[in-house]
């Protein structure tokens, strides 16, 4: 593609852009936002390729890839995932006692759950709100997860582990 394919590019896609509602509150418009298409972000890269400025064309092409964007200590993951909206193998809710939080999904019927980012009970690796769930092991190898599990073989085990 030669320099003035890829500036028609850009543009055709520019001409696409729309205001899009903010994340958290979409009704004011101060908090809207202009979200670029993976099509224009690579027409940008093209450009940027017939420009020969091979770290942007690298950077650009990344961004239409699916990412994590787990937010940890105010840093944004990007890290390439397969699926969009799935964690990375890092910022999966088991590794969550890595970085100082609960070890449960934060919403664990979630197709991809992601870490529950509150501070663990001391001596457990959940957090209150979480350390009630269940985590016996059933037969056919699932984690039972019922909340207060009533069952009575996964109470002894419960209480078992606890006086360990």
């Amino acid at each position: 593609m030669n320099e003035s394919d890829a500036v028609a590019c850009v543009l055709e896609e520019a001409a696409r852009l729309s205001l899009t509602p903010g994340y958290i509150n979409g009704d004011s418009y101060d908090e809207w936002y202009v979200e670029a298409s993976d099509g224009l972000l690579k027409a940008l890269a093209a450009l940027a390729a017939t420009r020969g400025q091979l770290a942007l064309t690298e950077r650009l092409e990344r961004f239409t890839a699916p990412m994590c964007l787990e937010v940890i200590d105010n840093k944004l993951c990007t890290a390439i995932v397969a699926v969009e909206g799935m964690p990375c193998s890092n910022h999966v809710p088991q590794n969550g006692a890595s970085f100082g939080f609960c070890t449960y999904p934060a919403s664990p019927n979630d197709e991809y759950p992601r870490m529950c980012k509150r501070t663990p009970r001391s001596g457990t690796d959940r957090c209150d709100d979480h350390e009630a769930y269940c985590r016996i092991v059933k037969k056919n190898g699932e984690v039972c997860g019922n909340w207060n599990c009533p069952a009575p073989p996964h109470r002894k085990a419960r209480q078992a582990a606890a006086q360990r």
